[in-house]
């Protein structure tokens, strides 16, 4: 009986230590300028999701097969949270190499504390651009707006007049690939390219992420 009353206490401090770290207050969210984003060289990096594998699992942290960089980028404009300085440093694991975000000069980025560093919320990032009023936006996402949780979503896309073409290349792409990741009317194939039409300004882009992987991570 003491057993089992004892599991079920160090069951609920977990839980409890996990959404303590998963909340709206942990995050940051802001448009960012790069300064600089660099490979960390360390053998052994820790992954910060908490896992709890089972019952007898008090607290556990697996070794990530990642590679780790440190990012510094100038803040524009702070979206959500609360950070006094006008840089930020923080670290990223990327299972692919380097990061995607990092060949943009200005992007949306999404950052957590986790026991009092910041880390990157992994892979989650908008490229900017900017419109001829001078605000900053992003070409429609496919994969946000198809995400397992799209039911949830109340933003919509949007015409975007953007300063300058925004567009991709899509002459190593298939038929079906262009459809997929560049559909109608949300782009204009042309050229072999595949220029935005649609898009969402910073504003609907960070509810898009609140009500699609933010949500599934259960920070929202």
């Amino acid at each position: 009986m003491k057993k089992t009353i004892l599991t079920l206490l160090v069951i609920i401090l977990i839980f409890n230590y996990a959404k303590s770290q998963n909340r709206p207050d942990n995050l940051l969210v802001f448009i960012g300028e790069k300064i600089e984003v660099k490979y960390s060289p360390e053998e052994e990096k820790l992954n910060v999701d908490t896992l709890i594998k089972g019952i007898d699992t008090i607290f556990s942290r697996h070794i990530s097969m990642d590679n780790m960089y440190i990012a510094k980028y100038k803040i524009l404009r702070l979206v959500h949270g609360n950070f006094k300085r006008d840089t930020i440093e923080f670290t990223v694991f990327d299972h692919y190499g380097f990061p995607r975000f990092s060949k943009y000069q200005t992007v949306l980025l999404f950052v957590s504390y986790n026991d009092g560093k910041l880390y990157h919320e992994k892979y989650q990032y908008y490229d900017l651009y900017l419109t001829p009023s001078g605000k900053w936006a992003s070409p429609y996402s496919t994969n946000d707006y198809n995400h397992a949780y799209k039911d949830s979503i109340t933003v919509k896309p949007e015409k975007i007049q953007f300063k300058n073409e925004v567009s991709f290349p899509v002459s190593n792409l298939s038929n079906n690939e262009i459809k997929r990741w560049y559909p109608k009317p949300y782009f204009e194939i042309k050229n072999d390219r595949a220029i935005a039409v649609y898009g969402n300004y910073v504003e609907d882009l960070f509810k898009l992420k609140q009500q699609t992987i933010l949500k599934a991570r259960g920070i929202y």
